[in-house]
């Protein structure tokens, strides 16, 4: 199927597209870090940090010193498509 897609991007464009894996397409402003809390059977949980993308939960992560390090890198990292993330051959 990918062999597929890339022959026929090729055939429309003349040209291959490399996209680099770790390539990030989130508009800015669309990340949000949340401290959340759920019920199990009526107990709290304890407190654990959701990330969301466009209002979407995307991951859930333990409230840890180093998880919210990572989690306003994360927040800060959304950005336009570069032309360092599109290599064009």
């Amino acid at each position: 199927m990918e062999l597929r897609a890339i022959a026929a991007a090729k055939q429309v464009l003349g040209r291959e597209i490399i996209i680099q894996s770790d390539a990030d397409f989130t508009p800015p402003g669309k990340r949000k870090v949340r401290v959340v809390r759920h019920q199990l059977n009526g107990r709290r949980a304890e407190a654990h940090l959701r990330w969301y993308v466009a209002g979407k939960a995307f991951r859930s992560l333990p409230l840890t010193n180093s998880n919210v390090a990572l989690s306003n890198s994360w927040k800060g990292s959304a950005a336009c498509v570069s032309e360092s993330q599109l290599e064009l051959l």
